[in-house]
């Protein structure tokens, strides 16, 4: 029997969200990377100085700034959450776009069958990771040098802040995407604060879909994005979407191997389903 063949989407039609994503979440890092190298916003806590927009100023002056944006940054959330869900979650935050690589290599390195030299190597790399997110923050409020001078009165305080915070994101990269789905503050407040996700993304050809749960499987969040906009539940519905679609990704990938039209899509307005849809037992039974 001769292998079914159709035209190929592109690998852009094939992995448009994820693209899209991950060129977000890298702009957000290179400005975190960027704005205190070159000081345009920065605070050294060991020399007791801040800059902005590379002028020197004071402490307490530069703090100014970090807490104006901290304020944005709260409102942003919210606003974005009251329109868009937790848009935050799948598009801008650095930690999650690092739990969702680390997430990737837990699944090639940390399996029942995977071997003990596999399994060192994702300890090894978790921790190494652990730290270059550890120092990507502290950037913002010391020169990293402080770390190797002892007679710098940040010395102590620094390594002590430094080690805290290099084994709470060892906890977070280690667990992979299940800090996100359980653990991260940002995403419970996120959940107990008012949403509304306007584009929501759900299965729009029932009859085109056979099953393959390509999309359950890849989902970040554990859910089942075919039926979970029918959902209102903390953990199994709507309000656990981060809205990054890597539903639909993974549906254009598998449903083009097939010759067959997307069942996954994006809608505004949720068509009816049915009891059975929403609960699930009807898409078993393709």
């Amino acid at each position: 029997m001769e292998k079914t063949s159709c035209p190929q989407p592109s690998y852009f039609e094939k992995n448009k969200f994820t693209i899209l994503r991950n060129i977000a979440y890298l702009t957000v890092i290179f400005l975190l990377v960027i704005i205190p190298i070159f000081k345009i916003a920065k605070i050294d806590i060991a020399r007791n100085e801040a800059y902005i927009f590379g002028n020197s100023v004071t402490v307490a002056e530069g703090l100014a700034p970090v807490i104006f944006a901290g304020g944005i940054f709260a409102i942003l959330v919210i606003v974005l959450n009251l329109i868009l869900g937790r848009v935050f979650c799948g598009w801008i935050c650095p930690g999650g776009w690092f739990a969702e690589v680390q997430e990737k290599i837990r699944r090639m390195t940390w399996t029942p069958k995977s071997p003990t030299t596999s399994k060192i190597f994702y300890i090894i790399f978790t921790f190494i990771t652990s730290v270059l997110f550890s120092l990507l923050f502290l950037n913002w409020i010391t020169d990293l040098r402080v770390f190797f001078y002892k007679t710098n009165p940040a010395f102590i305080p620094m390594w002590i802040v430094f080690l805290g915070m290099t084994g709470m994101f060892y906890f977070e990269l280690f667990i992979g995407k299940r800090w996100c789905r359980v653990f991260c503050p940002t995403g419970i407040y996120q959940k107990i604060t008012p949403y509304h996700n306007l584009y929501k993304p759900t299965l729009v050809n029932v009859d085109a879909c056979t099953d393959c749960r390509e999309c359950v499987k890849n989902c970040p969040m554990a859910l089942d994005p075919r039926r979970m906009a029918y959902i209102q539940d903390f953990y199994k519905g709507i309000a656990a979407c981060i809205e990054c679609y890597n539903c639909i990704d993974s549906c254009t990938k598998a449903q083009s191997e097939k010759c067959l039209p997307v069942a996954m899509g994006i809608v505004r307005e949720l068509p009816p389903r049915d009891p059975d849809f929403i609960s699930g037992k009807s898409l078993n039974k393709h």
